[in-house]
């Protein structure tokens, strides 16, 4: 890598980083102008114009997630050469994947219990937060509360194989289009020479989404500054107030697993500095944060991995956008602790047989998430269902979800990235030019 190119990135990770605290400046600014009470017009205009600004970067992003997914893992799998080097590879990352999930339930579990945050609370402050326990559209829509958590479990790797792929392209199913691009992927390898004109075709695809990243990050820090200002303004402090201790517990329990149990991961099986990786990829990191979404951030990661991890693309390419699926460490930590919050909430007692359902039950619909429209809220409600609580708990804790969504998606993204060091490292498909390894091994 040229040093204009580390330049680059490095002052794209430092715009970014500025572009989220002044949006949070301003966002914080605004809210506490418009004070109680309706919302005044020019504080309502300029809401929906900083909407706009961050609505127009999540869409580009997103626009380029589906050819980038089938693209990338199409020639991943295509340069592999041999194909029985997918199903060792795939092996791995989804053993990864199961094994930081559990370890991140685990970690909330073990944490709420320890912090009790739902316990004293103050009701009088809860109550002003005017709580709307009707359960979600999207979580009825998926028939949680009448069908049981293992089917609907199972439901999601069923319809992971798609009956119409260009519908399941149309519709943004990630699932879905990751299935289909391994098994045309897998029929190109197997016809050889017949297939070469396809292969040049999609080839040329992955790099012109490439370009498209890099084209698209241009204007990153001041879309995230959009972004970001528009969801502090929205932010209130009452909420703060009365879930603070919630809020609190999950934060520690995100810091805890991001920067403890990864970076060890990182460590003992990838061999090399967590901190020299971590700032390596905070743009991806900074960019999760401020959309809130993994699938959105994954053209970045991708793009972080490749040019300055050096983690080689048969990898990179099939392990990111995988992992932007289907691994939720994150999510799969603040349910756990969510659920035990609301049963404390509502004075339900929880033994331990319960809390080993909901560890078993968060980590497996965590790893589903990403193939269900309205994620975070159907799993919450699988969890919520298989522990035994009403789905209105779920309304308990909405207040403050979005602030949350945007700590545990960069968990997310940072759980991914260490996957693909990790992967990267056993398949010696790391670039030895980069400098990345730890201490003991210079």
């Amino acid at each position: 890598m040229s040093a204009p190119d580390r330049n680059r990135n490095l002052d794209l990770q430092w715009k970014i980083l500025i572009g989220i605290v002044a949006g949070i400046i301003v966002g914080i600014i605004i809210n506490t102008a418009s004070g109680s009470g309706p919302e005044p017009k020019p504080i309502s205009a300029l809401k929906v114009c900083f909407e706009y600004g961050g609505e127009i970067f999540v869409r580009l992003l997103i626009m380029l997630i589906v050819p980038l997914v089938f693209a990338s893992i199409f020639m991943a799998v295509v340069n592999l050469g041999d194909i029985r080097e997918l199903g060792k590879i795939g092996l791995k990352t989804v053993v990864y994947y199961l094994a930081t999930t559990a370890l991140a339930v685990l970690v909330g579990i073990l944490l709420v219990n320890f912090i009790h945050p739902g316990a004293g609370i103050d009701q009088k402050t809860l109550a002003r937060l005017n709580i709307n326990t009707k359960v979600p559209a999207e979580v009825i829509d998926q028939g949680v509360g009448e069908r049981s958590s293992t089917i609907i479990i199972i439901d999601t790797f069923v319809n992971m194989i798609p009956k119409n792929p260009l519908a399941a392209m149309a519709r943004g199913d990630i699932l879905q289009v990751i299935f289909f691009s391994i098994f045309i992927s897998i029929i190109a390898a197997m016809a050889g020479r017949d297939s070469e004109t396809l292969i040049k075709a999609i080839h040329g695809l992955d790099k012109v989404m490439s370009e498209g990243i890099m084209v698209i990050m241009r204007i990153a820090p001041y879309c995230i500054f959009f972004l970001v200002a528009a969801i502090f303004i929205d932010l209130g402090l009452v909420a703060l107030e009365a879930l603070g201790k919630y809020a609190l517990t999950v934060l520690l329990g995100l810091i805890i697993h991001a920067g403890i149990s990864l970076p060890l991961l990182v460590i003992i099986f990838g061999r090399c500095n967590p901190l020299l990786l971590f700032k390596a990829v905070s743009p991806a990191i900074l960019t999760a944060w401020s959309t809130a979404s993994s699938a959105a951030t994954l053209p970045l990661t991708m793009d972080c991995l490749h040019r300055r991890v050096g983690v080689e693309k048969k990898i990179n390419n099939f392990v990111l956008p995988l992992g932007a699926t289907v691994n939720m460490d994150g999510t799969a930590l603040y349910e756990s602790v969510a659920v035990i919050f609301i049963a404390e909430l509502m004075g339900i007692h929880l033994t331990l047989g319960t809390q080993i359902i909901i560890f078993i039950t968060a980590t497996l619909a965590a790893i589903g998430a990403a193939a269900i429209p309205g994620a975070g809220l159907v799993t919450m409600g699988i969890v919520l269902t298989a522990a035994g609580l009403p789905l209105e708990g779920i309304g308990l804790i909405l207040a403050i979800d979005r602030i949350l969504d945007q700590f545990r998606t960069a968990v997310n993204v940072w759980g991914d990235t260490t996957a693909a060091v990790v992967i990267g490292r056993m398949e010696n498909a790391i670039s030895p030019n980069i400098q990345l390894r730890t201490k003991w091994e210079n």
